[in-house]
C-alpha cells in the first residue's frame, strides 16, 4: 500500500527533525541529565513537527539505553513502543469534553503495562473545552510518577493560563526555505522524482514554514507528473499563472489600466484558478522588484514609489481577502481603488503643470524649467491633494469627528442601522463608475458600527485608512447622501479606537450615563492661495524670454 511521503519520510530520532534545533537540543539533554518534567507543551504553526516531536520524545524517555538523547530502536522498549497501549494520543478537537478528560483521570494512576512512563499525547489541546481544562488542571499539575504529559497547539492564546504555567513549554518556528529545500531535495533523489530546482524554491516559499505541506504539494506533483516536474506543472496544480502572466497582470494595474485588470481577474475565475494565491503571487512579485531596485542601486527603470503603493495596500488587505466570502470582489474594489486614486493623482499634477508651447527650444534649460514645475507642483499637490479650492484644518476636524460619533451614540438606534447598512448596499453599483467610484469603494470597505437618524460611525481596519478618508470626509458624505437620497454626517474611526468607545459607552449605560447632544463647531476653512515655490518662480522669470508659459 502506498505511504504519503509526509508519513513516510516523518523523523523517527531528534536527529532527523529539520529546523527545530533549539527544541531538540533541550529535549536531547534533558533526556541524558534525567531531567524529564511531568508535563510539556508544544506550540507553534501547522506542520512544522509538534506532533512528530512528542512521538519522539515519548520513545525516547522509554528507551533502556537512549544513545545522546536518542531512543536506540533496539532494546525491548523501543519496539514495544512502535504501537505501545501505553503511549496515547488524543485528538482535543474530537474529544474535547468533560467526559474524555474524566477518564484520563480514572486511569493514569494505574502503572504502566509494557513501558516505563504512561505518556498521554493531546493533540490540538486549546480545542478543549473551559470545563475539560478544569478537569485536567489537578492532574496535570501533580500526575503520577509514572506519566508525562505532552500537550501539542497552534493557538496556545486560547490555552488557560493556569495550565501553561504547569507545562514545561516549547516554542517552535516556521521551518526557513532553505532547510525545506534542502529535505525537498533529499526526498526527491530517495524517490526518483525529476524536477526543476525553481519548482522546489517555489513549493518551500508557498509552504508558510510547513514542511508537512511542502512534502503534501511535492506528492501531488509526482502523481501528475511522470516525468520532469515544471514551474508551469506547479501553477497548474495549484490554480496559479504563469510567470509571464503574472507580469502581465502586474503592468496592467501599475499602467492603471482599470478595464483589463477587470478582465483578466473574471477570465482567472472563469477558468477556475486560485485569486488569492494570484495576489500572493502578485506580492511576492512586487517584493523581488523592490528588493532588487535597492539591491542593484536603481539599476531596473521603476517607479518604486508606485510599486511599494501597490505592495502596502496588498499587504493591508491580505489577512481581509482571504477571510473574504467572495475574494473576487474585495480584490477588484481593492485594485480598481488603487488605480481610480493613481489617476486622480496624476491628473491633478498634470493639470498643475504649465505646458512649454515652443518645442523647437528643446534645450537643457526646457528640461530644468519643467522639471523645476514639476518638483514644486508635485510637493504642493501632496500636501493640498483631494481639497479642491479650499483647505480643513485638521484639528478641527479631529474634533467634529469625536462630536459627531458622541452625538451618534447618543442617539444609536438599531433599527437606523439596518435601514443604513441596506443604503451602503446599495452604492455597489457605482463601484465601477469612473469619478466617484474610488469614493464609493472607500464606503463600502468601511464597517457600519452604529447609526442615528441623521448621523453614521463608519470603522476601517488600518489607522492609514482612516487618516486619508478623515482628509476626505466632505467627499464621502456628499457622495453617500447624493446617491443614497439621504442627508446623513459621516464620523470615521479606526477599528481598535471603536473597541475602546463601545466599551466604555457600554459601561457608561450600565452606571445610568446618559450622552447629551453637542453641538458641532462649524468647520474652519482657509481660501487657498497661490503657493508657487520662489524657487520655481525664478526658474519662470529667468528664462521666460527663452520658453513660453501657458
Amino acid at each position: 500500500m502506498y505511504q504519503a511521503l509526509y508519513r513516510k519520510y516523518r523523523p523517527k530520532s531528534f536527529d532527523d527533525v529539520v529546523g527545530q534545533d533549539f527544541v531538540v537540543k533541550t529535549l536531547k539533554n534533558s533526556i541524558i541529565n534525567n531531567k524529564i518534567s511531568h508535563a510539556y507543551m508544544f506550540f507553534g504553526p501547522r506542520g512544522i513537527g509538534k506532533t512528530t516531536i512528542a512521538k519522539i520524545l515519548s520513545r525516547s524517555v522509554n528507551c533502556e539505553n537512549p544513545q545522546d538523547g536518542n531512543a536506540c530502536g533496539k532494546c525491548n522498549s523501543c519496539l514495544k513502543s512502535i504501537n505501545s497501549v501505553d503511549i496515547i494520543e488524543i485528538d482535543a478537537a474530537s474529544n474535547n469534553g468533560v467526559d474524555e478528560i474524566r477518564e484520563i483521570k480514572s486511569k493514569v494512576n494505574i502503572v504502566p503495562s509494557e513501558l516505563k512512563y504512561k505518556v498521554y499525547i493531546i493533540d490540538e489541546v486549546h480545542m478543549l473545552t473551559s470545563g475539560a481544562f478544569n478537569a485536567l488542571l489537578k492532574t496535570l499539575e501533580e500526575p503520577p510518577s509514572h506519566v508525562i504529559f505532552i500537550l501539542a497547539t497552534t493557538d496556545p492564546q486560547k490555552v488557560s493560563d493556569t495550565i501553561i504555567s504547569r507545562c514545561q513549554c516549547y516554542s517552535f518556528k516556521r521551518i526557513s526555505v532553505e532547510n525545506i529545500i534542502s529535505k525537498l531535495s533529499y526526498v526527491c533523489k530517495k524517490e526518483n522524482i525529476m524536477i526543476d530546482t525553481a519548482v522546489l524554491q517555489l513549493i518551500a516559499e508557498h509552504s508558510d514554514g510547513g514542511l508537512r505541506d511542502s512534502l503534501g504539494v511535492l506528492d501531488k506533483l509526482s502523481s501528475y507528473k511522470m516525468d520532469k516536474i515544471t514551474i508551469e506543472d506547479y501553477y497548474e496544480i495549484n490554480d496559479m499563472i504563469t510567470e509571464k502572466e503574472l507580469n502581465e497582470f502586474k503592468n496592467s494595474i501599475l499602467l492603471l489600466d482599470n478595464k483589463t485588470i477587470i478582465d483578466k481577474i473574471k477570465k482567472y475565475s472563469d477558468s477556475g484558478k486560485n485569486l488569492i494565491e494570484i495576489i500572493k503571487q502578485l506580492l511576492i512579485s512586487l517584493r523581488d522588484d523592490i528588493i532588487n531596485y535597492y539591491i542593484n542601486d536603481n539599476k531596473n527603470n521603476i517607479n518604486i514609489t508606485e510599486y511599494q503603493k501597490l505592495t502596502n495596500i496588498i499587504n493591508e488587505n491580505m489577512f481581509d481577502i482571504k477571510k473574504s466570502g467572495n475574494p473576487r470582489i474585495y480584490i477588484e474594489i481593492m485594485l480598481l481603488n488603487y488605480i481610480n486614486n493613481s489617476k486622480i493623482i496624476s491628473q491633478e499634477i498634470n493639470k498643475s503643470e504649465n505646458p512649454i508651447k515652443n518645442e523647437k527650444n528643446d534645450s537643457k534649460i526646457e528640461n530644468i524649467v519643467k522639471k523645476e514645475v514639476k518638483k514644486e507642483k508635485i510637493k504642493e499637490d501632496n500636501s493640498d491633494k483631494e481639497k479642491e479650492d479650499s483647505l480643513i484644518n485638521n484639528s478641527n476636524l479631529l474634533e467634529i469627528n469625536d462630536i459627531r460619533i458622541n452625538n451618534v451614540l447618543a442617539k444609536a438606534d438599531k433599527k437606523e442601522k439596518i435601514k443604513n447598512l441596506s443604503l451602503i448596499d446599495s452604492l455597489n453599483e457605482y463601484v465601477f463608475d469612473q469619478k466617484i467610484g474610488y469614493i464609493i469603494s472607500e464606503i463600502l470597505n468601511a464597517t457600519l458600527e452604529a447609526a442615528s437618524n441623521d448621523a453614521l460611525i463608519l470603522s476601517y481596519e488600518y489607522e492609514s485608512v482612516v487618516d486619508t478618508n478623515l482628509n476626505n470626509l466632505e467627499k464621502l458624505t456628499k457622495v453617500f447622501n447624493e446617491k443614497t437620497d439621504s442627508n446623513k454626517k459621516l464620523a470615521i474611526v479606526s477599528k481598535a479606537k471603536w473597541d475602546k468607545v463601545k466599551k466604555e459607552y457600554i459601561n457608561n449605560t450600565k452606571n445610568g450615563k446618559k450622552y447629551d447632544i453637542i453641538e458641532e463647531p462649524d468647520l474652519v476653512i482657509k481660501k487657498s492661495q497661490e503657493n508657487k515655490s520662489k524657487n520655481a518662480e525664478n526658474a519662470l522669470d529667468l528664462f521666460k524670454d527663452i520658453v513660453e508659459i501657458k
